[in-house]
């Protein structure tokens, strides 16, 4: 049965003998010293050399049989595998495999990690063989990778961790390389184990016998080897045993890198999910906040249209002018909260143009260094090319202030870093689709932005919140934070996540598509002239809101205008239709039951196609447009709004249809 385990085996290395086992040199009858004295085709029956030669030249992947001489002038038939390597091509022999009984071991593996298992296995076998060491190798992008080796030095273990497999790389790396067993008797005299020899002797151990393992496919995973303290061969049942144990060890591997696999899709597959809930719930955030807004700013304008009317009817010292001016105030930072509220549902105002977004942050390095603590060291890593993304800078800038102000805020007291680093990387649509799961970004080149803190980090729950409206983590936190920094991003087409560990630091990353450099620019033409107010120019003013009607009137009229009201889009259909060229300009609303904005715009077009229409909404400019699917508009107003900003808004376009009409 020995001879079954370790069968006639001859190695040649490049152009040289390198061993035989004892099976080999005893079917040939022939020596080490006969062997190396002679290269191997001179070995080779006369029939075969050609066939030798070719092989040797093409190194295919599968053995070949061929007849080798022995002492007598008879002949062997022997299997040759060739197998190239960086020093030549090393050449091995041997007679064919014998089947054997598979002896299953008794005792359960451990049912966690693939290394577990292995510990489990070596140690099962150790317990077979009192007195020997065993170690499992095994193999990744043909260098050894340790497996488990529970009775061997550390250090031992830890120098062949990482090694190359090869045709003479000792008896674990060889019998890998070749898919054979491999017996070595005696390590310190045999051409095997030339390399690794001092470190074998260092660990205490002078044969090694190595079995390798595979997979149920045929692929080579490791190695499982038994050492002794002193030379010698094995016996028929240890070479048995370690057959039975390479075999249940390929089944082990195979199925725990299974296993793995499965867990570690599980998990995925599970922060998948987790990140598909959260991304729900802010987007129905989004949704709850754009929508409360909106119904703020109809109040707001209300408000703030009304304070303004009292500050003009009343004189310069009159006793409660301050106290109106403090409302006008208000109910300009309250309409910033709520411009803030649609930023973070995605719909906040945005003034698209080309940035180079290094330049960006070279502008405003001074103004980041002078708003953060002077124990927190800023470190800048940018990208030597410039950069461009297309957005708002002012929002862009936002954002990169708050995350920096948030790190500096994590540092507090203490000595920390803020590390800002910036480079383009090119992202595939599945990639992106687990970043944002809810967004669909396409596939394309994005500049990713880091900001990184050596701060006291964050838990898993509180990372969890940090995207909630509302949500902080310091006592006198409120407001919307890092939520306005998530609907700034989703509205310029990007994604923002973030990686922390507590008493570590945390990491924000954000994601932007790139663009092209912007073109040369042409000359621009003179500006627009605001017009004057008044000239008794007649306007049809298309709002439900009873109250903000009865403001806007009063304003345009204080300022000349001759307003006509209507309470409706059927309303201001009904009176447009009357005369639709006795107006000079709409006012349209475009939130409103019955017809909405959008349906109204068409039809005053279709009733008078040159009608200048101002639509004043909630939204910004960009949206209006998107819900107007790009009509051309004479202007846009964003509730609230001051009686300046109406009065200019709609004498320019009312004076504009003025001039076209002429």
């Amino acid at each position: 049965m020995a001879q079954n385990i370790d069968p006639p085996m001859l190695l040649r290395g490049p152009g040289t003998f390198v061993r035989a086992n004892a099976a080999f040199y005893e079917a040939t009858g022939l020596t080490a010293a006969q062997l190396s004295s002679q290269e191997l085709l001179e070995w080779i029956i006369p029939s075969d050399q050609s066939l030798v030669k070719s092989m040797i030249e093409r190194a295919p992947k599968d053995s070949f049989r061929i007849g080798h001489r022995t002492s007598n002038g008879a002949s062997i038939p022997l299997d040759l595998t060739v197998q190239v390597t960086p020093d030549g091509t090393s050449v091995l022999g041997r007679l064919g495999e014998a089947d054997h009984a598979i002896h299953p071991y008794v005792k359960e593996f451990d049912e966690g990690t693939v290394s577990g298992t292995l510990e489990t296995i070596a140690r099962i076998v150790e317990s077979q063989n009192p007195g020997y060491k065993c170690s499992i190798l095994l193999v990744d992008q043909n260098r050894l990778v340790r497996g488990a080796g529970p009775s061997l030095p550390e250090k031992y273990n830890d120098a062949i961790d990482g090694e190359a497999i090869g045709p003479n790389m000792g008896s674990c790396g060889t019998a890998i390389f070749w898919n054979i067993p491999v017996v070595v008797a005696d390590i310190q005299a045999d051409p095997l184990w030339r390399k690794l020899a001092p470190l074998a002797k260092g660990a205490g151990v002078a044969a090694c016998w190595s079995h390798p393992f595979t997979s149920s496919s045929g692929e080579v995973l490791g190695a499982v080897a038994l050492y002794a303290a002193q030379p010698e061969s094995p016996t028929e049942d240890q070479l048995e045993r370690l057959r039975s144990a390479a075999l249940m060890t390929g089944l082990a591997v195979e199925r725990g890198r299974v296993e793995e696999a499965l867990r570690e899709q599980r998990k995925r597959e599970a922060e998948l999910e987790e990140l598909l809930r959260h991304a729900a719930k802010l987007e129905a955030l989004g949704a709850l906040a754009g929508g409360i807004a909106h119904d703020f700013n109809n109040l707001l304008a209300a408000i703030l249209g009304n304070a303004e009317l009292a500050l003009m009817n009343l004189s310069k010292d009159d006793a409660s002018r301050s106290q109106i001016e403090r409302i006008v105030v208000t109910s300009q930072r309250a309409a910033g909260f709520c411009s803030q509220m649609l930023t973070y549902a995605g719909e906040g105002t945005i003034k698209p143009e080309r940035i180079e977004f290094g330049q960006l942050l070279n502008e405003v390095s001074d103004l980041i260094q002078a708003g953060i603590s002077k124990k927190a060291l800023l470190n800048y890593s940018l990208c030597k090319d410039p950069i461009y993304v297309h957005g708002d800078e002012n929002q862009l800038l936002q954002v990169i202030l708050n995350l920096i102000t948030n790190a500096a805020e994590a540092i507090g007291d203490d000595e920390g870093i803020i590390d800002i680093a910036t480079a383009v990387a090119q992202y595939d649509r599945a990639t992106l689709q687990l970043l944002a799961p809810n967004m669909l970004l396409p596939s394309g080149d994005y500049i990713r932005i880091k900001i990184s803190d050596t701060g006291c980090g964050m838990s898993k729950k509180t990372k969890t919140k940090i995207f909630d409206p509302f949500f902080s983590s310091k006592l006198t936190g409120r407001g919307l934070g890092l939520a306005s920094v998530t609907g700034i991003i989703r509205k310029h087409k990007g994604v923002i996540s973030v990686s922390s560990t507590l008493d570590v630091g945390t990491t924000f990353t954000i994601l932007l598509p790139t663009v092209s450099p912007p073109a040369a620019k042409s000359p621009d033409g003179s500006p627009r002239q605001s017009a004057a107010p008044g000239d008794a120019r007649k306007i049809l003013l298309v709002d439900d809101e009873a109250e903000l009607r009865a403001v806007f009137r009063h304003i345009l009229e204080r300022n000349g205008f001759r307003v006509v009201d209507a309470k409706d889009g059927e309303d201001a259909l009904a009176q447009f239709s009357r005369d639709s060229n006795s107006f000079d300009c709409v006012l349209l609303d475009l939130n409103m039951p019955k017809l909405g904005g959008g349906e109204v715009f068409h039809e005053l077009r279709e009733l008078n196609k040159d009608i200048p229409v101002v639509v004043i909404s909630g939204y910004d400019e960009r949206d209006i447009l998107h819900r107007l699917d790009g009509a051309q508009i004479a202007g846009t107003l964003r509730k609230p709004v001051t009686a300046a900003t109406l009065v200019d808004v709609i004498s320019k376009a009312a004076t504009g249809v003025r001039q076209r009409l002429k």
